[in-house]
């Protein structure tokens, strides 16, 4: 079975600029989504899709293939996501005669996801009757006890029953992509025109995994995790503290 992952860079970024290339403990961005892509055990084939000269270098020191540099339609920032994968795989049959059976998407904004993480994605969609599998993370902040500005200026109870869910235990469970994993049947996008399909398994990711990189907060706590998280975790284990 053929398995293919991309990681799609862009030059640009609206909150940060030249976020793919900024340095989290001395590495660029796109760097860490390279290094752990190249230690999972199921992707047969891996590349990189940029519009960046420069990002395209970093990836191909690391033994990475570029086939192309992306065309300027398909790296806006309103580009789909699909049309970005499907000008990949069109590329590649057009030019090599490839098709995968299974793509993965690794975006660069999550630079914490684990190699372990990538093939369990891959297992559970061989092992089930999933469309896709996306990485997910629970939400803490609950939208049952979300408000809304009303035009009095007062807030009001986004839902109307929301006293009802004021216990935690209460709470039904809710889940919001974490941008770590999307994992898919070829078929899938060929069918429904998209990565998701009908059956979209989740794939629960930790705290860690699940931060994705939109501005420099979240560029300063990933280069905390990395430097510290370990350690800091070790010593509250010696003090019986489970996580």
């Amino acid at each position: 079975m053929e398995i293919l992952g991309i990681i799609p860079v862009r030059k640009n970024s609206r909150g940060i600029p030249l976020k793919n290339i900024q340095k989290i403990n001395g590495i660029p961005l796109v760097e860490h989504t390279i290094r752990t892509a190249k230690k999972t055990t199921k992707i047969s084939r891996l590349i990189l899709s940029t519009d960046s000269e420069e990002i395209a270098k970093i990836a191909q020191k690391l033994g990475i293939e570029v086939p192309f540099l992306r065309p300027k339609k398909y790296s806006k920032n309103n580009s789909p996501t699909s049309d970005v994968i499907f000008h990949a795989l069109d590329y590649l049959k057009k030019k090599e005669n490839y098709e995968p059976d299974i793509i993965t998407i690794l975006q660069a904004t999550s630079p914490l996801r684990q190699p372990s993480t990538i093939d369990k994605s891959v297992r559970l969609l061989v092992n089930s009757n999933a469309t896709s599998i996306l990485g997910v993370s629970q939400m803490k902040q609950n939208p049952f006890l979300a408000f809304t500005l009303g035009s009095n200026k007062f807030l009001k109870p986004h839902m109307k029953n929301f006293q009802k869910f004021f216990q935690r235990q209460k709470f039904p469970k809710f889940y919001y992509p974490s941008g770590s994993i999307y994992t898919f049947w070829k078929k899938t996008l060929e069918e429904y025109g998209n990565i998701y399909g009908p059956k979209i398994k989740p794939l629960v990711v930790s705290k860690e995994e699940s931060i994705d990189i939109d501005d420099i907060l979240d560029l300063f706590i990933s280069e905390n995790i990395l430097k510290n998280w370990k350690s800091y975790k070790k010593n509250f284990l010696k003090k019986g503290v489970k996580f």
